[in-house]
């Protein structure tokens, strides 16, 4: 089918900027070949002519005329202008240089072919249709003699993509139309390319005369000073500690069997979690909550008599495991875990299932329309994927008791997740100011508080002083703008040699760390 075809003009315009530049092209210019377009059967040919001191302009055209079958089809023509700076002081045609790339073409492609058959919807349709966009490229020429270049040449940019898609049998009907936006690679290119014209004499530079020695100098040396920042004191210890439970239930019934199934296992793993807390004596449970689930399958009503009532047995075997008065429980329930389904089907790629379950439809609507529509996916959810949905979820809130320093220098060895920051900043000040052990807290503190400001900006202290650059600047990107935060974000700017940014972060930090850090800026002379 023919189309309208705006490239006429784009490649016009091309030819005839080409062309202009031949005046210039006379004393160095070159024939080349893509070996990679060859490699898919595509006879092709491109001529490059400079057209300033480092700049070069080229033309690529490719045409594939072969037609394998009425199935198998890898049809198109392909035209690419490219402006070109090369990077070497010699001049094109060797070295390193980047570019502007357009292309432009028609195709007619489709069928179990090579390189497309590794693309399932050109292997299983037929395109027909046309293309334009342009990129940037950077590459190599490597001169293999006088006269001959390897080089290689990689493109990224934007292409337009104007198709008709068809079933890929003869006369095949037509499934859709429309325009495509494709961002990402444009250009793959390794040419063999023959150089007219004569390389340029070398330049010989006559040699300075050696210089005079002057006096060194030695220059003066900074001591930029940091600052560490104390954490708030928590009024209290408030922590939670999270499980699930997979427990099996005889079908209708809620009551928990512990000789049932797997039951045994799962209602041990519960205990042990429990028992972590509640034997701990720096620990006081202060709630606990229980929210159960069912899956999908069966009725929305049953399932939510299912989910209540299991979620009830559930918490009345804690609360009868630990002992503790029902006043500290709370109960919850979800009828049918379409949420949980959800996660599953987004990790197994299932899009058309998915749909269903993200639809607005009522559970008992979408349970229907799986069972008729997808049966086998149906069983294979109901065998591999539902046994998961079927979950208790428990939270168990304490407090933990505080601690004296020397409590706290004993905990952190052995639970330093029951202490809080400003605990653990204690600890450290017990200890000399870059030794060891002063190091080894704040950089536990940052472990166990991962997402605390306080924890990142003096973990990116000790890391600054390591001279760690990589680690404070990971640690400083968590570190949020206090004072102490701008006044090392300084001295990292200094250290990887950004005076700008340097001064800009002292100037805005109030700390007197950050005015003594200007003033060393100003002698260093940096």
């Amino acid at each position: 089918m023919k189309r309208n075809n705006p490239l006429q003009s784009v490649l016009a315009s091309a030819l005839l900027l080409f062309a202009g530049s031949t005046a210039y092209a006379q004393q160095t210019w070159s024939l080349k070949n893509n070996l990679l377009y060859d490699a898919t059967l595509t006879p092709n040919l491109g001529i490059e002519g400079k057209v300033g001191e480092r700049s070069t302009l080229q033309l690529f055209y490719g045409l594939n005329p072969w037609k394998f079958s009425d199935t198998k089809k890898l049809r198109h023509w392909s035209l690419m202008p490219e402006y070109r700076y090369w990077l070497s002081d010699k001049g094109p045609f060797g070295g390193w240089f980047t570019g502007i790339h357009a292309l432009g073409g028609e195709f007619n492609v489709g069928g179990d072919i090579w390189p497309i058959s590794f693309v399932k919807t050109l292997k299983e349709n037929h395109y027909e249709g046309w293309y334009v966009g342009g990129g940037l490229t950077i590459g190599h020429a490597w001169r293999l003699s006088d006269h001959w270049n390897l080089e290689a040449a990689l493109g990224v940019g934007y292409i337009r993509f104007d198709y008709d898609k068809y079933a890929n049998e003869w006369c095949g009907p037509l499934l859709e139309s429309g325009p495509y936006n494709y961002f990402g690679p444009t250009k793959l290119a390794l040419n063999i390319a023959y150089v007219f014209g004569k390389q340029p004499e070398p330049v010989i530079v006559e040699p300075e005369p050696e210089p005079v020695p002057m006096p060194v100098v030695e220059p003066y040396k900074p001591d930029y000073h940091l600052a560490y920042l104390e954490p708030k004191a928590e009024q209290e210890k408030a922590r939670n500690l999270k499980g699930q439970a997979y427990l099996d239930f005889v079908v209708n019934k809620t009551d928990i069997r512990r000789d049932y199934r797997r039951n045994a296992d799962e209602l041990r793993k519960v205990e042990e979690t429990i028992n972590v807390v509640r034997r701990d004596p720096n620990i006081t449970i202060t709630h606990i909550g229980i929210h159960g689930y069912a899956s999908p399958e069966g009725s929305y009503a049953s399932n939510a008599r299912l989910a209540e009532g299991r979620a009830q047995a559930f918490k009345d075997y804690v609360q009868q495991l630990i002992d503790l008065p029902a006043r500290l429980f709370s109960v919850a329930s979800t009828p049918e875990d379409w949420e949980g389904l959800e996660r599953a089907l987004k990790d197994q790629g299932d899009a058309q299932v998915l749909a269903i379950v993200k639809s607005d439809a009522l559970p008992d609507e979408k349970e229907r329309q799986l069972k008729t529509h997808y049966p086998a996916q149906w069983k294979q959810l109901l065998a591999d994927v539902f046994p998961a949905l079927r979950h208790s979820d428990y939270t168990v809130s304490y407090t933990i008791r505080p601690f004296t320093i020397d409590e706290a220098k004993e905990i952190i060895r052995q639970k330093p997740q029951q202490l809080s920051l400003n605990e653990m900043f204690l600890v450290a000040n017990t200890y000399t100011p870059g030794s060891h052990d002063f190091n080894e807290v704040f950089e536990t503190a940052v472990r166990m508080y991962p997402d605390d400001e306080t924890a990142n900006l003096n973990a990116a202290v000790i890391a600054l002083n390591r001279n760690d650059l990589q680690a404070a600047a990971r640690y400083l990107a968590k570190a949020g703008s206090s004072p102490q935060a701008l006044n090392a974000r300084g001295v990292l700017a200094v250290r990887q040699g950004d005076r700008q940014a340097a001064e800009r972060f002292w100037r805005q930090s109030t700390l007197p760390e950050a005015k003594h850090n200007l003033n060393e800026l100003e002698k260093s002379n940096f």
